[in-house]
């Protein structure tokens, strides 16, 4: 049986204020709903609006989301985890510690004789150069030991405010709603053979069909709430309402 479950930028944040807003009650009942009947999980970039791993650190407003991650893994769901721009410097706490397989780029895999490509996407906006040189710095091993010198009571606030200022510049660059570049780099991939590509990053729900290939684009859990699932036959979109139990 394969009951396999899609989510993309949720863009948690730490700071206490944030913890009882909305979108986390939702995700940890999202969690609830799905552990007994799962069987993977694919967190595509952007779970968190800011992580950063010390050497002995993590941020412990994050406890419980993933404590209810780490129940998933317990009750034998295979979760996989894409860096995405807010959440790229993921470390090894979840791969050692939690158990979960992260990844730093694209992921490719196969269920029931389909062929997925995951990717967070940024980055693929072809009139948006000075992100892609910005992804570069960001993502440097370099710049990210400088960052670690920092005590956390200062780094993480710092990250925060940037994350903030560069979630209000990609909300208002997805404003346009202009999906071209994003439907022609998933059709590149049909090409190459893959049945479904499905990515994250816009904020936008969408499904794109060409043939039997299919696009989705994740959309968000900051006012969407959306997810994919696959069932072992069809993949497709979907938005959850607390207490469904689909």
């Amino acid at each position: 049986m394969i009951n396999a479950y899609f989510i993309s930028d949720a863009h948690l944040s730490c700071a206490a204020e944030d913890r009882e807003n909305e979108k986390h009650h939702k995700i940890i009942s999202f969690f609830k709903s799905i552990e007994q009947k799962a069987t993977h999980l694919y967190i595509v970039g952007d779970f968190f609006d800011f992580w950063f791993e010390y050497k002995y650190t993590i941020p412990k407003g994050h406890f419980a989301l993933l404590y209810e991650l780490k129940k998933l893994v317990n009750s034998g769901v295979e979760i996989h985890y894409l860096a995405g721009n807010h959440d790229f410097a993921l470390g090894t706490f979840f791969d050692q510690t939690m158990g979960i397989k992260t990844w730093s780029d694209a992921y490719t895999f196969e269920l029931k004789d389909k062929k997925f490509f995951l990717f967070h996407g940024d980055g693929l906006a072809k009139d948006d150069p000075g992100y892609r040189i910005l992804r570069r710095i960001l993502r440097s091993r370099f710049n990210q030991r400088i960052f670690r010198w920092l005590h956390p009571d200062l780094g993480i606030p710092l990250a925060r405010f940037v994350s903030g200022s560069s979630r209000k510049y990609t909300n208002q660059m997805n404003d346009t709603r202009d999906e071209s570049d994003y439907i022609e780099f998933a059709e590149k991939k049909f090409e190459q053979g893959f049945d479904y590509v499905l990515m994250g990053h816009r904020h936008n729900p969408l499904t794109h069909k060409k043939g039997e290939h299919l696009y989705i684009n994740l959309g968000d859990w900051l006012g969407h709430f959306t997810y994919a699932r696959f069932d072992g036959t069809e993949l497709a979109l979907h938005s959850y309402s607390e207490g469904e139990n689909d």
